[in-house]
């Protein structure tokens, strides 16, 4: 009865929105579409709150660049409001009574643990006078883990919900890839590269046709990887393929067999097309590309964490009108393109360790399950986890907060046995709770 009658107020507050929706349209602007879209959003999100994270990242990102034209303000913004309207469905469900509690993990106290590091450093940062639009910067390259973290432990509860995410992503990758494959010029491989170790771990598990659908796709995803021309993302997927390798089980090592097959038939297919080998071409300049003033970069951050080791300078820390070696003067900071030398100059070695305490926590915990979907995920993390030391987007690093949660939500369920499990209610026993 509780439930249909939560249901009934879901379908309500559809009925509600959709006026609003009817109301928006009418006015005049581009703000009408962008109000109307919002709430459209909102809707899907409160029906379908496994869709949050798919339209989140892919809607993100596609709406970012065509609005956008570049801009990452414009793309952060972006991607900003679709969580927050996945934020928002969340929370209505939860008043409606429709959505359970979030899975809990053994690295939710760490990521608790960043959102509270945010708000001290945030404060210390303005109290010793760094500006609040930096301080705002540099506090969203830390703050967008935790919130990646817990969307997917309060949204992807159940094994239905995760493969019908998984499949709804490898869906729209397909399509937006096969738009941009063409497209010289184009940098890009993490969005495909997300996809490509759950397909190869799929692909080690199933027979037929379903084997030969997986390894298409992530053929045709690690052929984008390989096109990016995007060192970061190459030096992710090398690192991610010999953690598979060194942790994963038979069906890891079968699916990345089949997948090596795959990835050579679909590339010389895509090496036929006129867009790809002019794409192909831009392989070697990208290995051969010097790094510029990113060393120097780092060492202005690096100076400011030797002046202040313990607790950095504050998010938000900038050096002015430094001069960088065959670029110019300007100014340094707080982002960093070396992600962990913006941790250490914002937040020292304190803001580090806590930054990498429930990631590490979470890969310990996936790694040790061999053949489960937790191994792919963990080895995803230690790719990004290399991939930062050379890299961090203005976006921020989300998927250092998205792969943790995946990693655990993904372990294998502990079977305690017919007598333990007599002993537990009903409605309490893990394999009801965790994969309903």
């Amino acid at each position: 009865m509780r439930r249909a009658v939560a249901l009934a107020g879901v379908v309500l507050t559809g009925f509600v929105l959709g006026a609003v929706v009817s109301v928006l349209l009418m006015l005049p602007g581009v703000g009408a579409l962008v109000g109307a879209g919002a709430v459209v959003i909102l809707f899907v999100f409160l029906l379908w709150p496994w869709t949050v994270l798919p339209v989140g990242i892919l809607g993100g990102a596609t709406v970012g660049g065509i609005v956008g034209g570049g801009d990452v303000r414009v793309y952060v913004a972006t991607h900003l409001l679709l969580l927050a309207a996945g934020v928002v469905a969340l929370v209505v469900r939860r008043w409606l009574g429709v959505d359970p509690k979030g899975r809990r993990t053994v690295a939710d106290v760490g990521m608790l643990a960043l959102v509270g590091l945010t708000i001290v450093a945030a404060g210390y940062g303005l109290a010793v006078g760094n500006l609040p639009t930096e301080v705002l910067v540099a506090g969203y390259q830390i703050a967008i883990l935790p919130l990646y973290f817990f969307l997917a432990t309060h949204t992807l509860t159940t094994t239905r919900r995760l493969v019908a995410a998984g499949a709804l992503y490898a869906v729209v990758a397909t399509g937006l890839t096969a738009l941009s494959m063409t497209q010289p010029g184009r940098h890009g491989g993490l969005l495909t590269l997300l996809a490509i170790p759950p397909l190869v771990w799929v692909a080690g598990r199933v027979q037929g046709w379903r084997r030969i659908v997986a390894v298409s796709l992530a053929g045709f995803f690690a052929a984008d990887v390989l096109l990016a021309s995007y060192r970061g993302i190459w030096l992710a997927a090398l690192v991610t393929i010999a953690v598979m390798l060194v942790f994963g089980g038979r069906a890891v090592r079968t699916g990345l067999a089949a997948t090596a097959v795959a990835g050579i038939v679909v590339g010389g297919l895509l090496a036929l097309q006129p867009g790809v080998q002019e794409r192909s071409q831009e392989i070697g300049t990208g290995l051969q590309q010097s790094a510029g003033y990113r060393g120097p970069e780092s060492d202005v951050g690096l100076d400011v964490f030797a002046q202040r080791p313990v607790l950095g300078a504050g998010l938000g820390q900038s050096t002015t009108d430094v001069y960088l070696a065959d670029f110019a003067f300007t100014d340094v900071g707080p982002v960093y393109h070396a992600y962990y030398v913006t941790l250490l100059a914002n937040v020292g070695l304190v803001g580090l360790a806590l930054v990498l305490w429930p990631i590490l926590r979470s890969v310990r915990a996936g790694l040790a399950a061999r053949d489960s979907l937790s191994v792919p995920c963990a080895a995803l993390c230690c790719g990004f986890l290399c991939a930062a030391l050379f890299a961090a987007p203005t976006d921020g690093h989300w998927e250092l907060g998205l792969l943790p949660a995946l990693t655990l939500l993904t372990l294998p369920v502990r079977d305690p046995g017919p007598v333990a499990t007599a002993a537990i209610p009903a409605a309490r026993r893990p394999e009801e709770v965790v994969w309903q």
